[in-house]
């Protein structure tokens, strides 16, 4: 039973190192679908989807049962204590993952939180013609397209304008700005 635990601690740090050469990220389907506020706790107690459960689960599974072997533990103690610990190792891992994530904070900017900033013109805009307007917002300039929500004239680059609401596909609706 060595050789197993052996080879179970050598794959799980090789998918470890893997992760961290490549970047991948886990695709965490072990919570069945269902999300917070779900009445049904589905398979969240069993994450046997993640690939990260996987790594902590042979990575320490086979290292408690290798040592427990050493130590002179039976077979099926071994492979009882070795079951517990990887399940509970790679369970704890998801967990912590999915904690971190779920509160995490995003520099990403949605077209829908900048109502009510001012940007600058880019590019021109005007009634059917859109144009692109530029935004400086969380420490960074961000450009949108821009379409004109007033049929008046055209509005040149350069124009300071008013970002009234979303647009389509992320793009967002500007008025002349008095400011």
């Amino acid at each position: 039973m060595q050789h197993l635990y052996l080879g179970a601690v050598a794959f799980g740090v090789t998918l470890l190192l893997a992760s961290f050469v490549l970047g991948g990220k886990d695709t965490d389907h072990g919570d069945s679908g269902h999300h917070e506020g779900d009445v049904g706790v589905g398979l969240a107690w069993a994450p046997v989807g993640s690939l990260r459960f996987w790594v902590f689960f042979l990575t320490f599974g086979g290292g408690v049962g290798y040592a427990l072997e050493k130590l002179g533990s039976s077979t099926i103690v071994a492979a009882i204590g070795a079951g517990v610990i990887g399940w509970f190792a790679g369970a704890l891992a998801v967990t912590v993952i999915r904690k971190l994530t779920k509160h995490s904070v995003s520099s990403e900017v949605g077209a829908a939180e900048l109502v009510g900033t001012t940007g600058t013109l880019l590019l021109p805009v005007g009634p059917g013609q859109p144009g692109k307007v530029r935004v400086e917002v969380k420490g960074r300039a961000e450009d949108f397209v821009a379409h004109l929500v007033e049929d008046g004239g055209n509005l040149p680059t350069g124009t300071s304008v008013l970002i009234v609401s979303e647009g389509e596909r992320g793009s967002l609706l500007v008025a002349k700005s008095d400011v």
